[in-house]
């Protein structure tokens, strides 16, 4: 039995792998949630976004995707 954690994903990442991580924790796709960073930036509001991404991006522990650890359960393997 596998346990969800909650970690960054940098081999997905475009800045430091916490919305890949957010997303895979989540079970939904990277891009709505790094469109929802991107518009908290935009649209102004009381919650400071870009501090929340840098203490998940230093709290997060850095990991990587299951089929990564273990070659032999990549989906796409022969």
């Amino acid at each position: 039995m596998t346990t969800k954690q909650l970690h960054r994903i940098p081999s997905e990442s475009m800045l430091g792998g916490v919305a890949a991580g957010l997303a895979e924790y989540f079970g939904i796709d990277k891009v709505w949630v790094r469109l929802f960073f991107v518009l908290t930036l935009i649209i102004p509001n009381p919650i400071p976004i870009v501090l929340i991404y840098i203490v998940l991006w230093i709290v997060m522990p850095k990991g990587q995707r299951y089929y990564e650890a273990r070659p032999d359960q990549h989906p796409y393997h022969s």
